[in-house]
């Protein structure tokens, strides 16, 4: 009976004080040899924590260092939301993303593989998936997975548009790409994006002749 008071006061203490009890960035996890009885913890709010520092580390952070601890801290709520419930795919698909983001590749694809095969028709696993292959400048399988996210009616319109006219840029295709930013354009009216429409629409791209060839080699 004493020791199970003395684990319900440690858990207390780690949720009031906002510790998250977790060393997470090699892929384990670890209470401070408390064994936790994850029945009683409430998966939501780990997940929401984990979101708060997940847009902090994307949106917030000034520098690498803030960066990489807005990353861990999100981490580490998300594999203790996992812990709770181990069905919730989504969360493999933002624990891989973050660790990619940490350079730990080896992770990160095992757990995108993890999410994929419990759910291989979510639309945020695949645009995370695609966001991984981006950053690891393959190209081709990062718009295999957008095409996937935008198949299965991914939410975020607009960055799904914004990210799939970017990647086309890359690869040359820019009636692509202008088809893309257009209609990232028509949800959101970045004046940026407006420039970038314009500048493609006038290089009159879609009539040369080097389209028009590479549109027959592509057949």
């Amino acid at each position: 009976m004493l020791l199970k008071n003395n684990r319900i006061f440690l858990l207390i203490f780690f949720i009031i004080f906002g510790i998250t009890p977790v060393l997470s960035l090699e892929g384990g996890v670890e209470y401070n040899s408390v064994n936790i009885d994850y029945s009683i913890l409430k998966e939501k709010q780990y997940v929401q924590r984990g979101d708060e520092y997940f847009e902090k580390a994307e949106k917030k952070s000034r520098t690498d260092i803030q960066k990489n601890h807005n990353y861990g801290e999100a981490l580490g709520a998300y594999i203790t939301a996992i812990k709770i419930n181990p069905q919730n795919a989504d969360l493999y698909g933002k624990i891989g993303y973050i660790y990619n983001k940490l350079d730990k590749y080896t992770l990160s694809k095992s757990y995108f593989s993890r999410g994929l095969a419990m759910n291989p028709f979510s639309p945020y696993i695949n645009y995370m998936y695609a966001r991984f292959y981006f950053d690891n400048y393959d190209y081709y399988k990062a718009v295999y997975y957008y095409q996937r996210s935008e198949k299965y009616n991914y939410a975020d319109k607009y960055s799904l548009y914004y990210n799939m006219g970017i990647i086309n840029e890359k690869l040359g295709d820019l009636v692509a790409a202008n088809s893309y930013y257009k209609k990232a354009y028509a949800l959101k009216r970045d004046k940026t994006l407006q420039a970038k429409i314009k500048s493609i629409d006038d290089l009159k791209y879609d009539k040369s002749q080097y389209y028009f060839g590479r549109r027959i080699k592509n057949k």
